[in-house]
């Protein structure tokens, strides 16, 4: 079953406010801030760093699809 723009575009934003949360993760900059154990550190901008790469695969996945979409259905890009 074929998506449409609106979908497409939906799972877009899905993906760049995950991708967003993971840069702006308060848990993160708080331990990086706060001077907390460099292990519990790292654990959470591994967690950030997770967040910002799904992000990243939804959106990339959902410009593919809209690309593709597009070129199926004979839109013309903007020039």
């Amino acid at each position: 079953m074929p998506m449409n723009e609106r979908q497409i575009k939906s799972q877009m934003k899905v993906g760049a406010g995950l991708a967003i949360f993971g840069v702006m993760c308060p848990f993160f900059w708080l331990s990086l801030f706060s001077g907390n154990s460099s292990t519990e550190t790292w654990v959470y901008g591994a967690h950030s760093c997770i967040f910002i790469a799904i992000g990243l695969v939804f959106l990339g996945k959902g410009w593919y699809d809209l690309d593709r979409m597009r070129d199926i259905s004979g839109i013309q890009k903007a020039e």
